[in-house]
C-alpha cells in the first residue's frame, strides 16, 4: 500500500508505481467515485470508456432508433397538451 499527502492547494500525488500500472499520463482527467466504503480514484482513459461497450443493447440502426424516440416524444406532448381556455375581455 503506499500513501501521499494532500497539499495546501488540494492536490494528491498518485505514486509513480500506481500511474504506470493504471496508464495515468498527464493530463488524463480523473474520476471520484463517492462509495459507501470511501472514494474510487479512476482514469478517464481509453480502458474507461472501453468498459461502457455494450452497455446499450441496439436492436436497429441508431437513426432509425432516434426517429422511434422522436415519433414516441411528439406522441406524449399531443397527450399533455390541455387546450387553452379563452375569455373575452370587457
Amino acid at each position: 500500500m503506499e500513501t501521499s499527502v494532500l497539499t495546501i492547494k488540494g492536490q494528491l500525488l498518485i505514486p509513480k508505481r500506481i500511474r504506470n500500472k493504471y496508464g495515468i499520463q498527464s493530463g488524463v482527467k480523473i474520476i471520484f467515485e463517492e462509495t459507501d466504503n470511501g472514494v474510487i480514484i479512476r482514469p478517464m482513459n481509453e480502458n474507461y470508456f472501453k468498459s461502457f461497450k455494450g452497455i446499450l443493447k441496439s436492436t436497429g440502426s441508431l437513426k432509425e432508433e432516434m426517429h422511434q424516440m422522436k415519433a414516441e416524444e411528439k406522441r406524449e406532448e399531443r397527450k399533455l397538451r390541455v387546450p387553452a381556455k379563452t375569455k373575452k375581455l370587457k
